[in-house]
């Protein structure tokens, strides 16, 4: 069986978010990045966290845009009579640094940084893309140069022609800190362009 990870901001899988009427309210959310694996069928079977908890979602029937894949997602769920059930879910851009000399043009376009942290195999981010909704905004990773065991990656964001910043929607990316066919290096320092200035952030890499 083939396995793929597919980082597309609109790929979501279904929640169904209604309440029964003899549910208890819950009041114990818990908001984690994970992977989700979805099997051949288009369901969600598990949910793996960036700390390696996997929790088994099967039995609520989730189904996604896709099948047989790994989708990366950030999703808030609650333990319910000792299961966890998923309330919501929001996409992730999701993906290892790519080459510079791969993209013909570098799309700086700020963003309203909210977090970064590194959890596991991954650097997240939580953002502000500002909007009006019109077009899809897009994201990559760079890889800038890798210099004194030193990895360095600029995040980029290109925003449509025909957009124009108006209201704020919160975004997720997650980069990859393995990368194949790069010399060893001790830690990776991610480049972010924000409307106040360009924010670096250091991270170990090398207990992967």
């Amino acid at each position: 069986m083939r396995r793929s990870l597919i980082y597309l901001m609109g790929l979501l899988f279904l929640v169904a978010c209604k309440k029964d009427d003899d549910e208890a309210p819950v009041t114990d959310f818990v908001t984690e990045v994970c992977d989700i694996y979805i099997d051949a069928d288009g369901v969600a079977q598990t949910a793996t966290l960036d700390n390696g908890l996997v929790l088994d979602i099967s039995g609520q029937q989730l189904r996604a845009e896709a099948a047989d894949t790994l989708i990366r997602s950030v999703i808030s769920y609650a333990w319910r009579d000792g299961s966890p059930r998923v309330y919501s879910n929001a996409p992730v851009y999701c993906s290892a640094p790519v080459p510079a000399e791969e993209f013909e043009v570098r799309y700086e376009h700020p963003v309203k940084l909210i977090s970064v942290w590194q959890k596991g195999k991954y650097v997240n981010l939580s953002f502000g893309e500002l909007t009006t909704g019109n077009g899809t905004h897009q994201y990559a990773f760079c890889l800038d140069s890798l210099k004194r065991r030193v990895l360095y990656v600029s995040f980029l964001h290109k925003r449509p022609a025909a957009d124009a910043e108006s209201y704020t929607q919160k975004r997720y990316a997650s980069l990859q800190l393995r990368v194949n066919g790069v010399e060893a290096y001790d830690s990776v320092c991610l480049r972010i362009p924000t409307y106040e200035d360009v924010q670096t952030f250091t991270f170990p890499s090398a207990s992967l």
